[in-house]
């Protein structure tokens, strides 16, 4: 497999959080909605995928991805929110 880029997986993850935000919003009115149950796991274990790779690739995305077995290094790289995903 190719190393995907950073930007490719921090686009992936943004698109799949959206769409998970999107059906949670269709959730709320339609709970019992297979198919968007369906496209809810879908998008869910796309994200979680991505933010796997990203993080065994690039280091942590967020706090909740931080490995403390090396060191508590993540704040001296720049974080992806700040635009500096290496894009």
């Amino acid at each position: 497999m190719n190393k995907i880029s950073k930007k490719e997986l921090f686009d992936i993850i943004n698109q799949a959080s959206f769409m998970l935000d999107d059906i949670t919003l269709f959730l709320n009115t339609h709970p019992d909605c297979r198919e968007a149950l369906h496209a809810y796991k879908h998008y869910k274990e796309i994200r979680e995928n991505a933010i796997d790779d990203y993080t065994s690739m690039y280091g942590p995305i967020s706090r909740y991805n931080v490995d403390t077995d090396n060191y508590w290094d993540w704040v001296n790289k720049p974080w992806p929110w700040e635009g500096e995903c290496g894009c």
